[in-house]
């Protein structure tokens, strides 16, 4: 089996490669906005927590949101990365 195709020239990589970019900056923004959307609602849960914790008197709740906070740094990293 022989193929009856020609090597690819310089010209026909780079189109798909310039196609292949601008693809790939529209799923890094999106990506972007999806980690800082999430990084928001992450710390926002924690200071509700932090809240309703300390409110409530409840070590639990407390400890949760030290948590959630350590969920939100490495988030926040995704999003810096």
């Amino acid at each position: 089996m022989s193929s009856q195709h020609a090597a690819p020239t310089s010209e026909h990589l780079h189109a798909h490669l310039d196609g292949d970019a601008e693809h790939g900056h529209f799923i890094e923004a999106r990506s972007q906005k999806a980690l800082a959307f999430a990084l928001t609602l992450t710390l926002l849960f924690a200071l509700v927590e932090v809240i309703t914790g300390v409110v409530s008197n409840s070590l639990a709740l407390i400890s949760d949101a030290g948590h959630m906070v350590t969920d939100a740094a490495a988030l926040g990293l995704a999003l810096l990365a």
